[in-house]
């Protein structure tokens, strides 16, 4: 059970020290190359944190080479790859998840020790309804392929776009569709038809994450629809939701980022982190 960090002696770790920011550890999403979180990763380094940023399992390979390494692997590989580092931490971290990551932050959370959560447009738990217009126009192409389940998911410049950042500079989404890789089809199938997935690897327990948790959404992300990430936030104890106004789903970069940033802030203020 993941619970918040037990009050040590004075001089037990260096996490007992007033000035002691606890290290982050960032989750990537859908089709995410290792370098998407360079600006955010600044940010925080720049608030005294350390952090790691480490790609999703094969997301470091060539796009065709990690299509191949990567069409069967499980949510639960992921998360496992994350749970053997923070385990390997001097402190439990502060771990943020975007969009895909953000699902799969909750699956790490439940079961390693944490500081707190931030989620940033999580994608959908299992048992949360996620049967938006715009969520199934954005996937039904991949999902209409019979036995998608066993065969990668690739990027589409339109789709993609359309879907993730229809508000933002162009040129900002044409260098980032550049250095896409493919995806798990067998993750989505995770997500997307949890009912059919005997391990429920999507399954989220709340009543075991007892950390602060912020989720933070933009008003005009068709990727995730807002909702979603209302209702998880909902469904945890500490559990605090964000809503920016004309914002879509690029929440670690372009014009997401200097709004997410300032959220943090206040709420790291309100929790002590």
């Amino acid at each position: 059970m993941a619970t918040a960090e037990t009050p040590a002696s004075p001089n037990s770790s260096p996490s007992s020290s007033p000035s002691f920011k606890a290290p982050v550890v960032l989750v990537a999403g859908t089709f995410c190359y290792p370098e998407v979180f360079d600006d955010m990763k600044q940010e925080f380094e720049a608030r005294g944190h350390q952090v790691y940023a480490p790609p999703l399992r094969h997301h470091d390979l060539p796009l065709l080479e990690g299509a191949l390494a990567m069409k069967e692997t499980s949510l639960l590989d992921y998360r496992d790859d994350f749970i053997e580092l923070i385990k390997g931490l001097d402190a439990p971290p502060i771990i943020v998840g975007w969009s895909m990551g953000g699902l799969i932050a909750q699956l790490i959370a439940q079961d390693v020790e944490h500081k707190a959560l931030m989620l940033l447009s999580p994608a959908p738990a299992a048992g949360i309804f996620a049967a938006y217009p715009s969520m199934v126009r954005t996937f039904q192409h991949h999902f209409s392929r019979w036995g998608f389940w066993r065969k990668p998911l690739m990027p589409e410049w339109e789709s993609f776009v359309w879907s993730t950042g229809h508000l933002q500079d162009e040129q900002l989404m044409r260098d980032a569709f550049v250095q896409l890789k493919a995806e798990s089809g067998k993750a989505y199938f995770e997500m997307s038809m949890w009912f059919f997935d005997k391990k429920r690897a999507s399954k989220v327990y709340p009543e075991r994450i007892q950390t602060p948790v912020l989720v933070i959404a933009g008003t005009d992300d068709r990727i995730v629809r807002t909702p979603i990430s209302k209702t998880t936030a909902m469904r945890f104890q500490q559990g605090k939701f964000v809503e920016l106004y004309r914002q879509d789903h690029m929440l670690v970069t372009g014009t997401g980022l200097p709004r997410v940033m300032p959220e943090f802030d206040r709420w790291a203020d309100e929790n002590n982190l």
